[in-house]
C-alpha cells in the first residue's frame, strides 16, 4: 500500500508540474514579458514625442532669432540717414559713431558683423563686434553671401545661416532703400545692401536654451556629436553646415526606473516559487497547506506589485483620472492635487464638462463628446480648467473606456497632461513675432494684417476708413545729445501717449525708429481723423520727462482714406506721402493726402534723380559774375554761381533744385565739385579772388574743413585767394560748432564772408563772436537805396561797422549807376551786380576780363557824390 502510494504520489506530483504549475508560471513569466515590452515601447514613444516637441521648440527658437534680426535690419535698412551716407555717399564718421551704425549694433543688438555691400560687390563700410574698420564682407562670408544679398535686394529682408571660418553665423541681408524712395527708381541691381551678421556662439545658444527650455543646447559639426536630440542648420541652398544639439528630458525611462524593479522582483520570485512547488510536489502531493501558504504568499506579491505600479502613476507628471458611464469623476491621482491645488474631494462627483472647459480647440471637444457618446478612446484633446487660485489652465486629454468582464461599458480611465507653459511658450513667440519689443504696440506686420482685415471691413460696412502716418519731429536731437536710451524711453512714453488718444477698435503700431502709424474707424471720417490729428499733437506739445530732462518734440502727421487706394500699400503710402508733405509745410502739422500730392512727389523724384545723374553727365556749370573795387575800377574777384541745364527741362533756376540737393545730401557732392571747380578755374585769372558759397548743409559736415584744404592742395590755388560765403543761417543752431568749423577754416588761410548780411536777427552779435573778414550787404537794400531813406541808413551803418571791426564790404544787387554812386559815396569799396556784369560761364568771363575797362558814373551823379 506504501509503496502504491508513493508510486501514485509521485505520478500525481509529476502530473501537477507538468500540467499545472509550468503551464501556469509559463503564462505568468509571458504575461510579464509581454508587460515589459510594452512598457518599454510605450516609454520610448513618450521619450519620442518629448524630442519632437522640443524639436518643434528648437524650430520655433531659430525662427523668433530669424525674424528677429530681420526686423531690427529693416528697421536700419529703411532709415533716411542710412541711405544718405552708406548709399548715395559714403560717411564713414556719421556711421560709425555710436548711435548710427556703430558699435551700437554689437552692444545694443548683440550682432558680430555689419556691412555694407555696394551694388558692384564692394565692401565700402564694416563693424566687427563692434569696431568700424575696414573688412570685405566676401572674404569672410565667402559661401553663400551673394545669394543672400541678392535675395534680400528685391523685396523684404533675406535671412539664412551662413559659415564664416570656423563658426556657423546667422545673416540678414536687405537693400537700403528708405520708404520715402520709390523702389521702382533704383533697380535691385543698383540698390547697396546692408547685412547683419550674428554667431552661434556659446552666448546665443544658452540664450535660446534658457528661454525655451532646451536642456545642454549646444552647436556641432555632425551627427556623432549629438547629446540625444538634433537639428540642423541648413543654408539658403539646403546644405547643412552644422547641427545643434541638446539633451530632451525622458520621461519614458523616468517611469521605466521605477517599473522595472517590481517586474524583476516578480520574476524572480516566481522562479523561485515554481523551484519550491516542483521540489515540494515530488517530495509529497500530500503537503497542501504549503502549498495554500505559497499561493496566498503570490496573492500579497502581486497585491504589493500593484501598490508600486500605483507608486509610479503618482510619481509620473500627468494626473490619472476615471469616470463612470454617466461621465462623473471618480477617481484622481494625488498627482492631480500637485498639479491643481484642488483637493480631489472637491471636484469627485463632479461631470467632466463642469471642471473642464472648452479651449480653442474646438474640434478637440467635439470629439471627445462623439467618444463619450459612441464609448470609444480619444486623445490629444487641448481643454482648459480653473486651478486653486482661479488661473486659467491648459492641458491634453487622452481616455480609454472601461469595459467589464462581461462586456458592458462602466466609464472612462486617462491621463491629463498640463501644457500650460508650453502653451505660454509659443504665444510669447508668436507676440514677439507680431510686435514691437520696445513699446509692446503692433509691429509693421501686424499692422498690415489688420489694415487689411479693415479695409476688407470698410467694404463690408460702408465705414470709413482712416490711416495715419506719425514721425516725431526733432527726435535725432534727442539721440544725439542723451543718447539712445533716453531716445527709447520718449518712445515709450510718446506710445503711450498715442494710445490715449485712440478708441478701443483703433489699432496704435510702430513701424520702425520714431514712424508710428494708426488705423482709425469711424463714421465721420474725415473730421474724426483731422480731431485725431489735432488731439495727438497738443498732447505731444506737453513735455516727455526723461532721465532728469523735459524734452520737448513735436509730431508730424499725414491722413490717408481709401478713396484714393485700393489696396494696404497704397493706402499707407499715401498717408506717407502726406506725412512728408506735412515735414515739408514746417513740421508740427496734420496733412490730408491729395492725388496731387503723389504726383508732385512723384516730379521731386524724377527731378532727383536727374540730379543725382547730372554730376555724372556733367550737366551742371558754373557761372562767375564780377565783384569791382570802386576806388581802382579793377575787377577783384569773381563769385562762381551753380548753374544746371538739364538735357530736356533747359537752364533750371537754382532755387528749384538747390533746396533738393540740401534735403537729399546731394549737395556734399555736387559743393566739393563746386569748389574745385572754382579753384581749378581761378587759375586761369592770376591775381583774382574766387567767392564760393557754402550750404548750410554742406557747412554743418564734418569734414568740410579737411575737403577745402584737400581742394587747394590738388588744385594748388593759395588759400587767400579763396573766399567762402556763408549765410547767418548756419549759426543759428550750434554757434559752438559753427565758431570751431570756422576756426578750422581760417587756420587752413580762406577767406570767410557772411552773406546777405542784415536779413537775419542777430547778425551784430554774430560779427562779434566769429572770424568774419567780410561782410556783404544784401541786395534787398541796395534796391531801394534811391526810394528809402531807411535802407541808405543801414547801408551807412554796416558799411560803418565793418570799418570799424576791420572788415571789408560788398554791396550785391547793383543795378544802376545811381546806386554804385551812393554805396561810394557812403565809403563801400567792393559791388557787384548786373550794372557792372552779369553771371557768365567761364569762356565769357575770360572775354569780359579782357575787355574790362573800367566803369564811368553819369556827370551829374558824379556831381552830386563830390
Amino acid at each position: 500500500m506504501v509503496a502504491i502510494g508513493s508510486k501514485a504520489a509521485s505520478f500525481s506530483g509529476e502530473t501537477f508540474t507538468r500540467r499545472v504549475v509550468m503551464p501556469m508560471a509559463g503564462m505568468v513569466i509571458l504575461a510579464i514579458l509581454l508587460v515589459l515590452g510594452f512598457a518599454i515601447v510605450s516609454a520610448d514613444g513618450q521619450n519620442r514625442l518629448e524630442v519632437e516637441s522640443s524639436t518643434a521648440l528648437a524650430e520655433t527658437a531659430l525662427a523668433v532669432k530669424k525674424r528677429e534680426i530681420a526686423r531690427n535690419l529693416e528697421d536700419y535698412a529703411v532709415w533716411e540717414d542710412v541711405f544718405k551716407n552708406l548709399h548715395q555717399s559714403l560717411d564713414f564718421a556719421w556711421a560709425s559713431t555710436n548711435g548710427n551704425v556703430g558699435a551700437n549694433l554689437y552692444e545694443g543688438l548683440g550682432y558680430d558683423m555689419a556691412f555694407v555691400v555696394r551694388p558692384d560687390g564692394q565692401t565700402v563700410y564694416s563693424v566687427l563686434e563692434g569696431v568700424p574698420q575696414s573688412a570685405d564682407a566676401y572674404s569672410i562670408i565667402p559661401a553663400g553671401l551673394a545669394s543672400l544679398v541678392k535675395a534680400g535686394s528685391t523685396g523684404e529682408p533675406a535671412v539664412g545661416f551662413l559659415r564664416s571660418d570656423q563658426e556657423v553665423l546667422l545673416v540678414a541681408a536687405a537693400a537700403i532703400l528708405p520708404p520715402t524712395i520709390d523702389a521702382s527708381t533704383i533697380a535691385p541691381g543698383e540698390r547697396s545692401s546692408l547685412i547683419f551678421a550674428k554667431a552661434l556662439d556659446k552666448s546665443f545658444v544658452q540664450r535660446i536654451s534658457s528661454d525655451y527650455l532646451l536642456d545642454q543646447l549646444t552647436v556641432v559639426e555632425n551627427e556623432d556629436q549629438a547629446g540625444g536630440a538634433l537639428l540642423p542648420l541648413l543654408d539658403p541652398s539646403g546644405e547643412v553646415l552644422s547641427y545643434i544639439t541638446w539633451t530632451p528630458a525622458t520621461p519614458g525611462y523616468e517611469l521605466l526606473k521605477w517599473l522595472l524593479p517590481p517586474l524583476a522582483s516578480a520574476m524572480v520570485f516566481l522562479g523561485m516559487f515554481a523551484y519550491q512547488v516542483i521540489r515540494k510536489v515530488r517530495r509529497t502531493t500530500e503537503d497542501l497547506e504549503e502549498s495554500a501558504r505559497t499561493v496566498e504568499i503570490y496573492a500579497q506579491t502581486l497585491e504589493e506589485s500593484e501598490a508600486r505600479f500605483r507608486d509610479v502613476a503618482e510619481a509620473s507628471s500627468d494626473w490619472i483620472w476615471e469616470c463612470d458611464g454617466e461621465m462623473r469623476l471618480v477617481y484622481l491621482s494625488t498627482r492631480f492635487s500637485e498639479v491643481t491645488g484642488i483637493a480631489a474631494a472637491n471636484v469627485l462627483g463632479k461631470k467632466l464638462e463642469q471642471f473642464f472647459m472648452k479651449d480653442n480647440d474646438t474640434e478637440g471637444w467635439e470629439r471627445l463628446h462623439e467618444s463619450a457618446q459612441d464609448h470609444v478612446a480619444f486623445r490629444d484633446v487641448r481643454c482648459s480648467y480653473h486651478d486653486a487660485e482661479g488661473r486659467i489652465r491648459i492641458c491634453r486629454l487622452a481616455s480609454r473606456p472601461i469595459v467589464s468582464s462581461e462586456g458592458e461599458f462602466s466609464g472612462f480611465r486617462g491621463t491629463a497632461t498640463d501644457i500650460s507653459e508650453e502653451v505660454e511658450a509659443h504665444a510669447r513667440a508668436n507676440h514677439l513675432a507680431l510686435h514691437d519689443v520696445l513699446t509692446e504696440l503692433p509691429n509693421r506686420l501686424l499692422f498690415r494684417e489688420r489694415l487689411i482685415y479693415a479695409m476688407s471691413d470698410n467694404r463690408r460696412k460702408h465705414a470709413d476708413l482712416a490711416v495715419l502716418c506719425l514721425d516725431l519731429d526733432h527726435f535725432k536731437e534727442v539721440n544725439d545729445t542723451l543718447g539712445h536710451g533716453a531716445g527709447d524711453i520718449l518712445l515709450r512714453q510718446f506710445a503711450a501717449r498715442l494710445q490715449s488718444c485712440v478708441r478701443p477698435g483703433d489699432t496704435v503700431a510702430r513701424l520702425g525708429g520714431d514712424e508710428f502709424a494708426i488705423i482709425q474707424s469711424s463714421s465721420h471720417q474725415p473730421a474724426d481723423a483731422g480731431a485725431l490729428g489735432r488731439r495727438i499733437i497738443d498732447i505731444v506739445k506737453q513735455p516727455f520727462h526723461v532721465e532728469g530732462h523735459d524734452l520737448h518734440v513735436g509730431v508730424s502727421i499725414g491722413v490717408a482714406f481709401p478713396d484714393h487706394a485700393d489696396d494696404p500699400d497704397k493706402l499707407l503710402k499715401n498717408a506717407d506721402i502726406a506725412l512728408y508733405r506735412a515735414k515739408q509745410a514746417g513740421r508740427g502739422a496734420v496733412r490730408h493726402f491729395e492725388p496731387q500730392m503723389d504726383l508732385e512727389l512723384q516730379e521731386r523724384k524724377a527731378l532727383e534723380y536727374d540730379l543725382r545723374q547730372a554730376l555724372l553727365k556733367n550737366e551742371l556749370e558754373l557761372h562767375y559774375q564780377p565783384l569791382i573795387d570802386l576806388e581802382s575800377q579793377s575787377v577783384t574777384a569773381v563769385e562762381a554761381l551753380l548753374r544746371w541745364r538739364h538735357p530736356s527741362r533747359g537752364l533750371v533756376p537754382p532755387g528749384d533744385f538747390i533746396p533738393l540737393a540740401e534735403e537729399t545730401g546731394l549737395i556734399i557732392a555736387i559743393g566739393e565739385w563746386v569748389l574745385r571747380t572754382a579753384c581749378q578755374q581761378a587759375l586761369v585769372w592770376p591775381g583774382l579772388s574766387v567767392a564760393v558759397n557754402l550750404s548750410p548743409v554742406q557747412f554743418r559736415h564734418r569734414e568740410l574743413a579737411d575737403t577745402v584744404s584737400q581742394v587747394l592742395q590738388e588744385t594748388g590755388l593759395e588759400p587767400g585767394r579763396l573766399e567762402l560765403e556763408i549765410t547767418e543761417s548756419v549759426l543759428i543752431n550750434d554757434t559752438e560748432a559753427a565758431l570751431e568749423i570756422l576756426s578750422a577754416l581760417k587756420s587752413i588761410g580762406v577767406q570767410i564772408a557772411m552773406d546777405d548780411f542784415g536779413t537775419g536777427y542777430s547778425s551784430l552779435g554774430y560779427l562779434n563772436s566769429f572770424p568774419f573778414d567780410k561782410i556783404k550787404i544784401d541786395k534787398s537794400f541796395v534796391t531801394t537805396l534811391e526810394d528809402k531813406a531807411k535802407s541808405l541808413a543801414i547801408v551807412r551803418s554796416v558799411i560803418g561797422l565793418s570799418e570799424s571791426l576791420s572788415m571789408a564790404t560788398t554791396a550785391e544787387g547793383v543795378e544802376t549807376a545811381e546806386q554804385a554812386m551812393l554805396l561810394q559815396g557812403e565809403g563801400c569799396k567792393q559791388v557787384q551786380g548786373y550794372f557792372f556784369g552779369r553771371p557768365v560761364p567761364a569762356l565769357d568771363m575770360t572775354a569780359f576780363l579782357g575787355n574790362w575797362k573800367g566803369f564811368t558814373l553819369p556827370t551829374s551823379a558824379a556831381t552830386d557824390a563830390a
